[in-house]
């Protein structure tokens, strides 16, 4: 588990709403990448000058021949015979490149089981790493807690990233994020939610929770009461938890990918964010 440290947003308007996608689960390697639907998503971000993202995982997809799910006939044609003898830096070379227009407003990258696995098993350990340098951006490993604050200054158009020594200005917004790639193979409604609430409570401190792997969207928001320092009065404490889609169709047509064999349900295709006005401290999941 990691812990990121925290990332200063400034904005200028009191109104102004501020965006933070978490972008996973691309698998980026099969045929059955859904390549358009991530450009798109990628160019929102990109022309929105009130989004940054989140990274969460499984950008690549990361099948080899010595893989049990191997299929020849699954793999994209954007990768050659001769990548198979590089497939960790081909398949992270292209991830890289299709992510160098949003660089700028990555807030960290996590991790999914398809690197980590192929990482372990290959000894190609320096692949995430790679990444994070080539984008400028925080290693968050599989899981970590990272804060975010937003502080408002009106000399600033839009929103930017910037440094805590120019980070100076009025509202001072400070929201911590719990992140995790995801666990579990839930393939019902209610076993998706539940795999999500699990996280909001055994990981209780956080106000935002984002999760990914289940190639689904959802969101959830958990209201829970304490008392303020002085326990003389009672407050209110909400938190809100998104699990985000993705981007592997689990049905193409012409091909037969390892999530049809196994019946699981169609993916969602997309990114969830959540939308934070840091001048009324209002949290909301969009998905």
């Amino acid at each position: 588990m990691e812990c990121g440290g925290i990332a200063y947003i400034s904005y200028g308007s009191r109104t102004d709403t501020i965006r933070i996608w978490n972008l996973s689960d691309f698998h980026v390697g099969s045929a059955a990448c859904a390549e358009e639907k991530l450009s798109e998503d990628i160019n929102i971000i990109k022309d929105d000058p009130f989004s940054f993202w989140f990274g969460g995982g499984d950008y690549v997809d990361l099948i080899s021949p010595s893989d049990k799910r191997w299929d020849a006939t699954t793999v994209s044609n954007k990768f050659t015979i001769k990548d198979l003898g590089n497939l960790g830096d081909a398949q992270i070379r292209y991830v890289a490149k299709i992510l160098e227009p949003i660089k700028h407003k990555c807030l960290g990258l996590l991790m999914g089981n398809h690197e980590k696995e192929y990482m372990k098993h290959k000894e190609q350990e320096h692949l995430q790493v790679w990444l994070c340098k080539e984008l400028n951006t925080i290693n968050l490993g599989y899981c970590a807690f990272m804060d975010v604050m937003f502080t408002r200054n009106p000399k600033t158009k839009g929103a930017v990233l910037s440094d805590k020594s120019e980070a100076r200005g009025f509202t001072r917004l400070r929201k911590r994020f719990f992140l995790h790639h995801g666990a579990g193979c839930a393939n019902t409604e209610g076993g998706k939610m539940s795999r999500l609430i699990q996280f909001m409570l055994r990981f209780s401190k956080a106000d935002v929770y984002m999760i990914s792997h289940l190639h689904d969207e959802t969101g959830k928001r958990i209201s829970t009461i304490d008392a303020n320092e002085r326990c003389d009065k009672i407050i209110d404490f909400e938190k809100v938890g998104v699990i985000s889609g993705g981007y592997l169709k689990t049905y193409q047509q012409g091909m037969t990918s390892y999530g049809e064999v196994k019946g699981y349900a169609p993916t969602v295709l997309g990114a969830a964010c959540v939308t934070i006005k840091p001048d009324r401290n209002e949290v909301r999941a969009v998905v």
